[in-house]
């Protein structure tokens, strides 16, 4: 009876195409060495496993018994071997620290003082008065891009695309590097969702650079990552995508989860409003006239003012990578990516990403999933890794614009 229900399982899974996640993490063992051995030595000192920053990439001795330490500190069998569930368990923040952990700096917070700003008007060619390619610019497009000062453009007849890379030194070992990108869009060019292929679009998973690429994006980013949540039976959130609802089931208002599943509403008047996660159905967005719903959280901006969450001491103040969307006015959109987990940048608490929107007048937004998740593109680029390879699958990603410059593959 055990090996038929075993047979069962396996022909449905074949039957439904379950899609399997890659590992996002190698087990680590003494003698092994490497960037991801430092990472987590260094994501260690901030529980309090090891009194220094200056940490190398080798698994020695001492690497398996501060290991142990944290694996009885955590309820989890002494093996001083660093698996991926333990890996897991030390960037989620939610890891047992020592009495003498390092108490997290209030730093970066709420923003940095003054906030850089990049004037990229010099770099522009004539624009419309909206700020768009004239019809008779003799291009469909144009396309700037200056890896080393931070600045890539697009701008076409419907479609305008700034991406600025700032980075800020706080102290010896504590940096904060992050991407700020203007969307502007017209009716013609809107901002929009795109699902992986299949029976039911947005289940199976893809490389959302392979996704981008095949949509010819000009710019692109992972969002809620909702299509995991649904894979690993979690609570999804009221999820809609190009007017289609793909799930309603969503947490309580008011939640103290993280993700929250709060949610921001893509109107089909290029508005963006951010609900409570419960608020409306997904039913009830539609005829409310939105296009897609992102569900994940908190809200960072309602209204033009700092969300309430924003406000509370104490809340959200693990720093990490983070990914946030939000609007400045209808059709101009703004989103914030900010790098985490390396001697590059250290990543930001969730208050930050608000601080920072806020002051760039955003008027609604909402914080999406981030960590290994977070990932921008442009034009067929990674942004913010050095390189395509380890990027998180996903099920959809959100962007704007296709351009025949964008390669396939």
């Amino acid at each position: 009876m055990k090996k038929i229900f075993i047979l069962l399982i396996l022909i449905l899974s074949c039957c439904f195409l379950l899609p399997v996640q890659a590992e996002e993490y190698r087990e680590l063992s003494v003698g092994m060495s490497g960037s991801d051995v430092q990472r987590l030595k260094k994501a260690m000192y901030w529980l309090g496993y090891f009194n220094t920053l200056d940490l190398d990439g080798n698994y020695s001795q001492t690497t398996a018994k501060r290991v142990k330490q944290l694996q009885k500190n955590n309820g989890l069998e002494e093996t001083g071997v660093a698996d991926a569930a333990l890996q897991e368990l030390v960037f989620s923040g939610n890891a047992v620290k020592t009495k003498n952990a390092p108490k997290p700096s209030p730093t970066p917070g709420p923003a940095p003082t003054p906030l850089p700003t990049a004037d990229v008007s010099s770099l522009m060619p004539p624009l419309t008065a909206e700020g768009f390619l004239p019809e008779d610019a003799g291009t469909d497009e144009y396309v700037y891009t200056d890896e080393d000062a931070g600045v890539w453009i697009y701008v076409s007849p419907h479609l305008s695309v700034v991406i600025n890379r700032y980075q800020v030194t706080l102290k010896k070992y504590d940096s904060i590097l992050w991407y700020e990108a203007h969307i502007r869009c017209t009716p013609e060019e809107p901002l929009q969702a795109w699902l992986t292929d299949g029976k039911v679009p947005g289940r199976a998973y893809s490389n959302p650079l392979k996704l981008a690429r095949k949509n010819r994006a000009v710019i692109a980013f992972a969002d809620d990552h909702y299509g995991d949540r649904r894979y690993k039976g979690r609570t999804v959130g009221v999820i809609v995508r190009n007017g289609e609802i793909y799930s309603e089931k969503t947490n309580k208002s008011g939640s103290t989860a993280f993700p929250n599943l709060d949610v921001l509403a893509l109107m089909n008047d290029g508005s963006m409003k951010t609900f409570q996660s419960a608020e409306h159905t997904g039913q009830e967005y539609l005829d409310m006239g939105a296009v897609s719903t992102y569900a994940f959280g908190p809200i960072l901006i309602q209204n033009g003012k700092l969300a309430d969450d924003m406000l509370l001491e104490g809340r959200y103040v693990n720093r990490e990578p983070r990914c946030a969307l939000g609007m400045i006015e209808p059709y101009h959109y703004f989103l914030l990516i900010v790098k985490g987990r390396s001697d590059q940048s250290k990543g930001v608490t969730v208050p930050w990403l608000a601080h920072v929107m806020l002051e760039r007048g955003v008027q609604e937004a909402l914080n999406l999933d981030g960590g290994g998740t977070a990932c921008l593109m442009f034009m067929g680029q990674v942004l913010n890794r050095k390189s395509a390879d380890g990027l998180r699958n996903v099920t959809s990603i959100t962007g704007a614009g296709q351009s025949d410059r964008v390669p396939e593959k």
